[in-house]
This record gives C-alpha cells, sequence and structure tokens, in this order.
C-alpha cells in the first residue's frame, strides 16, 4: 500500500509537470526536443504523454482504492485504456503532424514558434536556452510574451550570422581555381 501510494504521487507529479508544460510554464522539455540534430521532424506532442500520465495515476490510485476501500474493485480496465491509447497516440505521431491545429496546439507559444521559424531556427533558440541563467529562464517560463521577443532576437541574430557566412564563401570562391587553373 505505501509503494501504490509513492508510485501514485510521483504519476501525478508527472502530471502535473505536463500540465505546466501544456499552459506554457514549463519550456525545458520542449526545447530540448528541438536540439537534436536527426532528419526526422521535431515536433512535440503532449498528447502521449498526458495519456500515459493519466494511466498511470488510474492505475495506482485504482490499486490504493482496492486497497484501502473496495478490494473488489479492479483498477486494470480504465488503465489499461488509457495506456492503450497512449501506445496508438505515440505510435501515430505522423498522423497527428497532419492535423497540427489539434495535436500541435499545445503550448500556445509552442504553435506560435513552430508557425514562425524553421528546423534550423528551432535548433539555434533551443542551444541558446542554454546558455541563459537559471533566473533568466524561469522569468522567459513564466512570460510567452518575453520569450517569444527573445526567441526573435536570437532569430534575427543568428540570421545576421547566416547571411555573413553566405557572403564570406560566396567572396572565398572566387580565389578557389576551377579545373583549368583559373579563378573565379
Amino acid at each position: 500500500m505505501l509503494l501504490a501510494l509513492f508510485l501514485l504521487l510521483l504519476s501525478t507529479v508527472y502530471l502535473l509537470v505536463l500540465i505546466l508544460i501544456a499552459i506554457g510554464y514549463f519550456k525545458d522539455p520542449v526545447l530540448r526536443q528541438f536540439e537534436r540534430y536527426a532528419e526526422q521532424d521535431d515536433s512535440f506532442h503532449l498528447l502521449p504523454s498526458v495519456l500515459f500520465a493519466m494511466g498511470l495515476v488510474a492505475l495506482f490510485s485504482g490499486m490504493l482504492f482496492s486497497a484501502t476501500v473496495a478490494p473488489r474493485y479492479s483498477p486494470l480496465l480504465m488503465a489499461l485504456v488509457l495506456l492503450f491509447l497512449a501506445y496508438v497516440a505515440r505510435a501515430n505521431r505522423k498522423r497527428m503532424n497532419a492535423f497540427p491545429e489539434l495535436f500541435l496546439a499545445f503550448p500556445r507559444w509552442y504553435a506560435d514558434l513552430r508557425q514562425r521559424t524553421t528546423r534550423e531556427e528551432r535548433r539555434r533558440i533551443a542551444y541558446m536556452w542554454l546558455c541563459l541563467p537559471r533566473r533568466m529562464r524561469l522569468h522567459l517560463d513564466g512570460s510567452d510574451r518575453h520569450f517569444l521577443i527573445w526567441a526573435d532576437q536570437v532569430i534575427l541574430a543568428t540570421v545576421t550570422q547566416t547571411v555573413e557566412d553566405q557572403e564570406a564563401t560566396v567572396e572565398d570562391a572566387r580565389y578557389i581555381p576551377d579545373l583549368h587553373g583559373r579563378y573565379g
């Protein structure tokens, strides 16, 4: 019974963290999703995680309820349904990407940032997030407006650097000989 209470507490904390992510007060896990260099999509889906957390809460609260109040109560049915739905949602991420207004709508700052930026810009934002001091991250976690302003500044700073890099490569190309030994 003590183990069920402890696991219920852990799964409730996990569900509360997901709720904080959904309302926009915890941005770290979403930005960690942007850091990856893989060719796959960097979309962040809350639905599988929320269904999984709800399944765990249902399972452990049902176990606690059956151990204390109703010994014939089976906590498995509702928990298994939620866990199965979490598995189906996780397996069908590509189908969920087809409906971004439905499945990628929360957190709102993420939907806005995803609409306005490219994958490369989101990766740069994620890496700049790591460079911020903890107090600044806490401030930006609490204010979506300030976070989006900061993200715009990161994009502007990196666009300037990218344009200068592209101009430098064009100038350097003039001093590289071609196959016939002539310079561009």
